[in-house]
């Protein structure tokens, strides 16, 4: 092997690493935006729960206050 090899060797090395580095941060990149989404959707999904639950507090209080009666 001589030295023009051992470049172009080196250089296509280099340059699958650029390339792995590259497709990392894409993947990352489409990671963040899903978690984004499903944060999005988690928060939503506990409001909905919270007003769930002062419905159901809300029904609950109104049913004893009325057998009470």
């Amino acid at each position: 092997m001589d030295i023009g090899e051992l470049v172009q060797y080196l250089n296509r090395m280099s340059s699958s690493i650029s390339e792995m580095g590259d497709k990392t941060s894409v993947g990352l990149k489409d990671i963040n935006i899903r978690l984004s989404s499903l944060n999005n959707t988690l928060t939503l999904t506990n409001v909905l729960l919270i007003i769930l639950i002062i419905f159901f507090a809300i029904n609950t209080f109104l049913k004893w206050k009325n057998s009470k009666d």
